[in-house]
């Protein structure tokens, strides 16, 4: 398929160089691509290329993320709400244009996303909460919030099926080498209400650990402080929170790594 090693190297204002790289693919029974990213066993995105749509953490969330076909003011669906917040959160395809980018000219799709009382588009009931620009043959190129967020990156470079584009960290040399950071996965998993969580870190440094519910607002800090080198383990108690897909993510200089975890009461 082609996709298997793919790299994306981003500059973050606030975080340093973020790299996502995709460790595995496979064409599902139901004829879709899978990708994997971060764990091999639970895929990040799943592809219909019958119809160029893209979900994100397809059998759990299974958000519609992209519709690749899409045209100018075109909208859809991500995820609908049916917990305490009723309504829909909702991807508008703002603007397409032709943009040189790293040698060649290519399309550039700028997408909104964000919340709406419904599942239909109306610009006045429309909340946006971040914009990507995604670039023919590559990828995000940019992300950025709409309200101040450490959250804004820009594409620097990426290997796409061999090629690499921009500047980009040598592979060799990698700028996450798993036997220096690690993050677990939370255990147990599906948890009520405790579950721990190991993370490993080489150096001496600034080490942020939150967890997030699935739109993406910070709900819990569990480690905010400077820690040197070695391994170390927390534990999460979410006895005040639904159940649900949350999200707990790592940040300690250039290293974020981010993983799901649910609450199944």
């Amino acid at each position: 398929m082609g996709i298997f090693g793919n790299i994306w190297e981003y500059d973050t204002p606030n975080w340093g160089i973020s790299r996502f790289e995709i460790i595995g693919d496979s064409l599902g029974n139901d004829g879709l691509i899978y990708l994997f990213y971060g764990s091999i066993f639970d895929p990040s995105w799943s592809i219909d290329t019958s119809n160029s749509t893209v979900y994100f953490i397809p059998g759990i969330l299974n958000w519609l993320y992209y519709r690749l076909n899409a045209d100018p003011d075109d909208y859809w669906v991500v995820q609908t709400y049916d917990t305490l917040i009723s309504g829909a959160s909702l991807a508008v395809v703002s603007n397409v244009y032709s943009d040189f980018i790293f040698g060649e000219i290519r399309i550039v799709k700028e997408i909104i996303y964000g919340d709406s009382p419904d599942t239909i588009y109306n610009p006045g009931t429309f909340w946006p909460r971040y914009t990507e620009l995604l670039a023919s043959g590559i990828g995000m190129i940019r992300y950025w919030a709409v309200e101040p967020s450490p959250l804004n990156k820009i594409l620097i470079g990426c290997v796409i099926d061999g090629d690499t584009l921009g500047i980009i960290t040598d592979v060799d040399e990698g700028i996450q080498t798993p036997n220096e950071f690690y993050l677990s996965q939370n255990y147990p998993n599906p948890f009520n209400p405790i579950t721990n969580i190991r993370f490993r870190i080489a150096d001496f440094g600034f080490v942020s650990l939150k967890v997030y519910e699935v739109l993406g607002n910070e709900i819990r800090t569990l480690v905010n402080e400077e820690k040197p080198a070695g391994n170390y383990e927390v534990e999460f108690s979410a006895a005040n929170l639904p159940s649900g897909i949350y999200f707990y993510q790592l940040i300690t200089g250039s290293f974020i790594e981010t993983k799901k975890m649910i609450l199944l009461r």
